[in-house]
């Protein structure tokens, strides 16, 4: 405001002097509210982002992400400066999502079964959870909560889909919604997909969605339910190629195949649940570019087993 008064001065030079005088002190504390309104970015062209990280001891065993003091990043053999972190995000916030597809009418009850041992575990923690079902159509628990003798109803209600002509199925649009609902406010976020795999009809692609989960901080892990083998190059390209190659490993989640087996699927359940307590985050400066492309990195800590995401899109992450 005294700037612009300053204006009505006729000697122009005299007038851009004063205003000089004037808004040196009143610059200085714009360019600071600036840089503190982009927290993201720093004034040497590079920006913080958060990366997904699963920390493990030796033997493999979950760990605290706190527990890492020396964590190294790097990219293309660059190293990176980590700014804060290995820390925990806060408490879970799961979205457990169930393939209910005419193509599941063998293996939904196992899926139900494993949903519901996994939602005991998140009971017995500070979690909430959200349960949703996936093919021709989406349907819902509602939204995130601590009422997990609802989940476990909701989930239990379940049925598959009947009308076998009908190779719809919204994997892809699920998960978006999922993200939708996990979004808002801190807390380790997860989505955990029991799927076949395979997304048909979607109005969204993978790229997407994995874009979608970096900004949010959602890691997504996946595991594969089916009466049939996942083995073998054709069988991995029409089930789930790019779930299990791309999305996973660069939100940070990771994979179990368990098709049929009550025993493998119980072993998931229990691994998934102790994967998530190691769950966190670290933050690190990254070159400031805009290249739409997707950045390879790699995250280590000496005598730990580090497992992250395996890299970011420059363009999405905040």
């Amino acid at each position: 405001m005294v700037c612009l008064r300053v204006r009505a001065l006729k000697d122009r030079r005299l007038g851009t002097a004063v205003i000089a005088v004037i808004c040196g002190p009143v610059l200085a504390m714009l360019c600071v509210a600036a840089r503190q309104a982009n927290p993201g970015k720093s004034a040497a062209g590079y920006k913080k982002i958060a990366l997904i990280i699963r920390v493990s001891d030796q033997r493999g065993n979950p760990v605290a992400p706190s527990s890492v003091k020396d964590i190294q990043v790097t990219e293309h053999g660059r190293k990176l400066q980590v700014v804060d972190g290995p820390k925990s995000a806060g408490p879970k916030q799961i979205a457990l999502l169930i393939d209910s597809n005419f193509h599941q009418r063998k293996v939904l009850q196992l899926e139900q079964q494993t949903a519901v041992e996994m939602l005991s575990e998140f009971e017995k923690e500070k979690a909430q959870a959200l349960v949703m079902s996936y093919g021709a159509e989406i349907h819902s628990s509602g939204e995130l909560t601590d009422d997990f003798r609802g989940l476990k109803n909701f989930t239990s209600s379940l049925r598959v889909e009947t009308d076998k002509r009908n190779e719809t199925v919204l994997l892809y649009d699920t998960m978006k919604r999922a993200i939708e609902k996990l979004s808002d406010g801190p807390g380790t976020k997860a989505i955990v997909i029991f799927a076949e795999g395979n997304d048909n009809g979607s109005s969204i692609g993978w790229k997407d969605v994995t874009r979608l989960a970096h900004r949010s901080h959602i890691a997504c892990y996946v595991v594969l339910f089916a009466d049939h083998s996942f083995y073998g190059t054709k069988a991995i390209r029409r089930y789930g190629w790019h779930l299990v190659f791309d999305v996973a490993p660069k939100t940070g989640g990771r994979l179990w195949e368990v098709g049929d087996n009550s025993r493998k699927a119980h072993q998931a359940a229990q691994q998934l649940v102790l994967t998530l307590g190691s769950q966190g985050l670290v933050e690190i400066l990254v070159p400031d570019v805009h290249l739409n492309r997707f950045h390879p990195v790699k995250v280590t800590s000496p005598g730990y087993r580090v497992s992250a995401q395996t890299g970011y899109f420059d363009n999405g992450i905040h």
